[in-house]
Order: structure tokens, then sequence, then C-alpha cells
């Protein structure tokens, strides 16, 4: 895809934006350095409206008179709890977190388009809402915007989001209709047995052979109970428990993730862990709860919307079909209440070619004009 000459002349300003953000990444809702860094930035570009939601993220508004429609744009705005490793003179300024994920990329694409709508208000006709959102890494941070107000005053028509991904080379976006991302549950299992020394075990509840017994019994949710054909994911990525070698514990957290592309299938499964769940604890009188931590729905993106995204690309060679990802985004939330496209932006060809939550993971920056290109052209358009 062809840049425009004013995209193009803002490669320096999005090398300097990107890699300041990325020397403050901050977690969670605990965003206050970068806020002020993209209030200042928004600040400068003359919005008509600019407001602080959800604790930590931004709300900038540019109206235009007369306007049928308003557009959003959104990006996620927190890090990850990784160490940056040293080598690059913008490294992490916060020891133990990261960008990992490319969210400072995201918020850069939007800083870009403020500063061409700064300069450009004359050429568009709808009002442009640019959101960023705190707490995406698993915090549930887009419900908590739409509850501040995201989407009202101007009321919000349609929505776009985009994410680095290094599988889609540089230049070319990675979109589909229907399911993109997966709907995903995040949960954490406690197992409560009976503490008693390892020379009684009659007298205590094992913890760690009921959780033993139980993990080898939810793997077969995915191979035994559902269709080959269809997509589903469970993964048990945290186990810890138990207190000394020779003291039976009474206590085993699980944590995992359960990931699907069909609300029925999700439904069924959460159904047979729970029934696994009570047979084990009727055959071991262990105690076990489950508690869901996060939940995200499918990302889903409209046919109409997708091929209406089609037509600001120079030729469909610029576009990629991409397989459904069992990675989740809580972008997913937006489009329960508006009509809106999720698209992956190609940074494949950069620097080192890391998946995304690499400790290594870096880009080249120039891939981020190719984001703040499109959204241009779908206000334009």
């Amino acid at each position: 895809m062809k840049l425009s000459k004013e995209i193009e002349a803002l490669l320096p300003e999005a090398v300097r934006l990107r890699r300041a953000l990325h020397r403050i990444p901050e977690l969670g809702f605990q965003l206050f350095e970068t806020q002020a860094l993209v209030w200042q930035t928004l600040e400068a570009c003359r919005p008509d409206r600019l407001e602080k939601l959800a604790v930590t993220g931004a709300k900038a508004v540019f109206l235009a008179e007369g306007a049928a429609e308003t557009i959003a744009f959104r990006a996620d705005m927190d890090a990850l709890p990784n160490p940056e490793p040293e080598g690059k003179d913008y490294v992490s300024c916060h020891a133990g977190k990261m960008h990992g994920c490319g969210h400072d990329g995201h918020m850069t694409v939007l800083l870009l388009l403020a500063q061409w709508l700064a300069a450009h208000r004359d050429q568009v006709c709808v009002n442009v809402v640019l959101l960023f959102q705190p707490g995406e890494e698993g915090w549930g941070g887009a419900r908590r915007m739409i509850g501040d107000g995201a989407l009202e005053n101007p009321k919000v028509d349609r929505i776009y989001g985009l994410h680095l991904w290094p599988t889609v080379p540089k230049g070319k976006i990675g979109v589909r209709w229907g399911y993109q991302m997966a709907q995903t549950s995040d949960f954490q299992i406690t197992v409560h047995g009976r503490s008693a020394h390892a020379s009684t075990p009659q007298m205590g509840i094992d913890a760690i052979v009921v959780s033993a017994e139980l993990i080898t019994m939810l793997q077969t949710l995915i191979t035994r109970s559902v269709d080959p054909h269809q997509d589903a994911l469970l993964t048990l990525g945290r186990i810890e428990g138990g207190t000394a070698h020779n003291v039976i514990a009474e206590q085993v957290r699980i944590l995992g993730t359960l990931r699907t592309f069909s609300d029925e299938l999700f439904q069924t499964l959460v159904h047979k862990a729970r029934a696994m769940i009570h047979g084990l604890e009727v055959a071991t009188d262990a105690r076990i709860e489950i508690e869901r931590m996060v939940y995200y729905p499918c990302v889903t993106n409209p046919r109409p919307m997708v091929e209406q995204l089609y037509t600001v690309l120079d030729s469909m060679d610029d576009a990629v079909l991409v397989k459904p990802a069992m990675a989740a985004e809580d972008f997913a939330e937006y489009q329960r209440e508006v009509p809106g496209v999720f698209f992956f932006l190609g940074i494949e060809g950069g620097k080192g070619g890391a998946p995304l939550h690499a400790l290594q993971f870096d880009f080249d920056e120039e891939a981020l004009l190719y984001g703040a290109e499109i959204f241009k052209r779908l206000l334009l358009k």
C-alpha cells in the first residue's frame, strides 16, 4: 500500500512517540505516565473535547459541522509484567515491565492520526472519536471505558481497531469477516484438601493428588468432548500448592484459560468441567472451587464493514486473509455495542521477528504509518 506524502512525513514523529511510550511501560489501570504523555500530545492537536476515562484512559473528540456519522478508533495502552533485555537505547525504564505486545505502537498510530486530523480537519465531514484504553491485558478495560461513556456524546456509529501482527508482512493488513479472535475465559481452580503428616496420609485429603487427577480429567474435555472440526483450546498454565516435603498439601491453586469460537461450545465445556469437578469432590471429599477471572467475547467482524475496508486499500494484494486466532482481545466488547472491525497490521520483516509477548519483541516504526494511512482513508471514504 502506498503511503500519502503527509503520512510519510510523520515517520520521525512515529519513531519519537513510539520510543517515548516504550520507555514507560505500565500495567493495568496504573498508566499515569503513559496517560500524561498521550494527553499532552492530544492537547496539542486541539480536539473539541478531551476526557479521562477508566482511570488512566483518554477520549479525544473531533467534531465536524453537520456530521451525520461518528467514527471511533481505539488503541490499548497497557504493557506486560515482563523484564525487558538490555540492548537498545529506548529500553524500558520500569523494571519488570515492557511493551511486549505492541500497545506502544497502537497508541502511536492513533496519535499520528490525531496530528493528521489537526492539520486536515477541513477534509473530514464526520465526527471522530479517539479512544485510548487501559487494562486490555486481562483487566477488562474496554468494558470500563464503555461504562464511562466511550461510545456516547457523540454516539459512535462504527469503530475500528488494530493489532500489530508479526506473521503479516509489513505494509499489509490481516483480516477476515466472521470470527477473527477467540472467546476466552481465564479461570482459577482452588482445590481444598486437609493437611496431615506425610506418615499418616489417611488422616488428610491430599490436594496435590486430587489436583493431578483433575488435570488429567480436564485434558479430556477437548480431546474427547469436542468435534475435531471445531476449534477449542484448554491450557492449564500455572499450578502451585503445598508447604513442605513431608506434609500432605491442604490447598492447590490451578490457573488456566479456555478458548473457543462458539458460545454454545463454550457453555458445553464449562458444564462438563463443572460436572467433572463435582464428581471428583464426591469421590475424594475434597472441596473444589472454580472462579472465572476474566472473560472476553469473540472478535467478530461484520462482512459489509470488512468489504468496505478493502475499498480503501490500493489493491486486494494489500490484505492477507488470516486464519482465526486463538488469541483474545477485548475490542470484542465494543463490537457488542456498535458495528466494528478489528484487523492485524503487518510488522513481519521488521526487527528480529519475535512473536508477541516475547522478551525480544520489537518492530520497525515505519509499519505504524500504514495503520495511520488506513485510518485516514477510512475517514475520507
